[in-house]
């Protein structure tokens, strides 16, 4: 029998029991302290892994990876984890929880980072992925905590390599522009440059929500929704038209009404076979609660919960005004079916890591608090074929967040804002390439 040790840094010895975490993308629990993960050999000899939390969730450094037999090699967007060298080929990019094994796209409940000059990856990989994903191999028991590796030539090979150090090392990646490291919340947002004019032009469609006999919300104070929209969108696309690189069109520029469905279609007809992307404007609005404030950004998806079910409802009533049944049985009939084509097109994660840029942007000039990345059926973006969003900029039935938002020097601040995430996810999703994420190693 083996004594205990520790691979990586140095720890109090703790058993993380009774971490479950669900399997691919279902929110997951996490590991309640910092201490280390128990590995259990065939002959139940037993060793540790070192887990630290430096970011709120439980994650582990390339030793402990390297310490289970997976190589791990770092390029400057992110990791390539294999076993021996050899399949399956894992591919994770910082700021990111979508990664790549091999062919297939998943997603983490957190992101991988740098910090310190280290990689951590979440242990939800370790605990979730290995063992779903090589069970012939890996084995993860919550109810004692510990991580079984089966497959006995593996345990000999790594209980017998002391002093292994991960093997992190910095190898020449493919080409990637930009930086990923500002996706994170509460990281330090990376030095954008503008896009070349040499570049393929890439497409920024603005839509100011609601409009002409269409006015949206309005609050206790009588501002607007539509006024508002149309009056942050100006500033934006007077931003982003800055740079030589974006191509600027608005959905409408004046105090008028466009049909929502009207509004992705004609999106989709700018961008052409080019990169583009679809930023949707308004502002909430909550009759129960007058004292709800904040902002949140919504991508394509089913609702969840009922506070994203009644948003999406108000951002769909003017579905009504065009709908001949008067019910708007004809639209949702509508909506269902695009959902469901729109499911086997690859703009939904890309929505969503837009949203999450917008949401860290916006939370540095924004007085409310975060409301965070939600999902919803939103008319507006479902035949918008590119990533897509629709932003919520605060609660205009607060009186105090209903003053701001109609101040001008705070919409610049958020037209600035929102530029910035736009231009830091073009520098993640460049043109001619798949995007933010490279494709699984050939």
């Amino acid at each position: 029998m083996m004594g205990n040790r520790v691979w990586g840094l140095g720890s109090v010895l703790v058993t993380l029991g009774g971490v479950a975490l669900t399997l691919v993308t279902v929110a997951a629990g996490h590991a309640q302290s910092v201490g280390s993960l128990v590995v259990r050999g065939p002959d139940d000899e037993m060793q540790s892994l070192v887990v630290t939390r430096p970011r709120g969730y439980s994650t582990v450094q390339p030793d402990a990876l390297a310490s289970l037999g997976l190589s791990v090699e770092r390029n400057s967007s992110g990791l390539d984890v294999t076993m021996n060298g050899d399949s399956p080929v894992v591919r994770f990019v910082f700021g990111s929880p979508l990664f790549w094994w091999d062919a297939d796209l998943l997603q983490l409940v957190d992101p991988p980072f740098m910090a310190g000059g280290t990689s951590h990856v979440p242990l939800q990989f370790i605990l979730d992925f290995l063992p779903a994903r090589m069970e012939q191999t890996f084995a993860y028991s919550p109810d004692d905590g510990v991580l079984e590796i089966l497959d006995p030539a593996l345990w000999s090979r790594i209980a017998g390599e002391s002093g292994r150090t991960g093997a992190e090392e910095l190898v020449e990646p493919t080409p990637l522009s930009g930086s990923v490291g500002s996706a994170v919340p509460g990281a330090a947002a990376a030095e954008v440059s503008t896009i070349g004019p040499e570049a393929e032009k890439r497409v920024v469609v603005i839509d100011p929500g609601h409009g002409g006999k269409d006015r949206g919300t309005a609050g206790p104070g009588g501002r607007r929704e539509k006024d508002i929209a149309l009056a942050v969108a100006r500033q934006l696309a007077r931003e982003l038209r800055a740079d030589e690189g974006l191509e600027v069109y608005m959905t409408r520029d004046r105090d008028e009404f466009v049909p929502l469905w009207e509004r992705g279609e004609q999106a989709t007809l700018w961008k052409g076979d080019r990169p583009g992307v679809f930023i949707s404007i308004h502002v909430n609005y909550s009759t129960r609660d007058a004292s709800i404030r904040g902002f949140e950004t919504y991508f394509l998806s089913e609702a969840r919960t009922e506070h994203e079910r009644r948003v999406a409802a108000n951002e769909n009533a003017p579905l009504l005004l065009d709908d001949p049944s008067g019910d708007g049985s004809s639209q949702d009939a509508d909506l269902t079916s695009i959902l469901r084509e729109l499911r086997s097109l690859d703009h939904q994660h890309w929505s969503s890591l837009l949203a999450e840029g917008i949401q860290v942007e916006l939370e540095a000039v924004h007085p409310g608090p975060n409301r965070g990345v939600k999902q919803g059926p939103f008319a507006v973006i479902t035949n918008a074929l590119m990533p897509a969003v629709l932003v919520e900029l605060g609660f205009v039935s607060n009186r105090e967040e209903e003053r701001v938002l109609s101040q001008g020097e705070f919409q610049s601040d958020v037209a600035r804002a929102l530029a910035n995430a736009i231009r830091q996810f073009y520098q993640r999703y460049p043109p001619g390439q798949a995007g933010l994420l490279p494709g699984p190693r050939r």
